[in-house]
């Protein structure tokens, strides 16, 4: 089942809409299981993060942060319809859940090759790369580390 450019291009429209509104939501998670295959793989090309394998692991990490909620804006993208595969330069806010305030700006680079499941097309793996921002700025792990504190049961 492959798709044509103009249904890949609706495709990632339909997902960053969704990621936005459900991807980092734990009552509404599973809502991305029509993106996600059940085998992904987040495999991030950046210094001391790990691979994660397994979409319910993948949202574990999604999860990992409830007062950081990142919003993805794609700015570029380029779509493979031969290989069934998009890159998405994207714009990502930070923001506070409670304040709803942008904490910090960050530009990722992401590949995402797809694969039929269940007679859909799903999102099999991401490749990931992000900006590195100048020395002494907020970072997104600044941001998360008020979490993963609280998770550790650390003040």
């Amino acid at each position: 089942m492959a798709l044509t450019y103009e249904e890949l291009a609706r495709y990632i429209d339909a997902y960053f809409a969704e990621f936005n509104a459900y991807g980092q939501d734990p009552g509404n998670i599973h809502r991305m299981d029509e993106y996600f295959s059940k085998d992904f793989v987040f495999n991030p090309y950046i210094a001391h993060v790990g691979k994660v394998a397994g979409r319910d692991n993948w949202y574990k990490v999604l999860l990992s942060h409830p007062s950081g909620i990142e919003k993805l804006t794609p700015e570029d993208l380029v779509i493979d319809e031969r290989r069934q595969a998009f890159v998405a330069q994207i714009k990502t806010d930070l923001i506070d859940r409670d304040t709803q305030q942008v904490l910090l700006t960050k530009r990722y680079l992401a590949r995402y090759p797809l694969v039929e499941e269940d007679g859909k097309m799903k999102i099999q793996r991401l490749d990931f790369f992000w900006e590195i921002l100048p020395a002494g700025a907020l970072e997104i792990d600044d941001v998360f580390e008020r979490d993963w504190k609280k998770q550790r049961g650390r003040p």
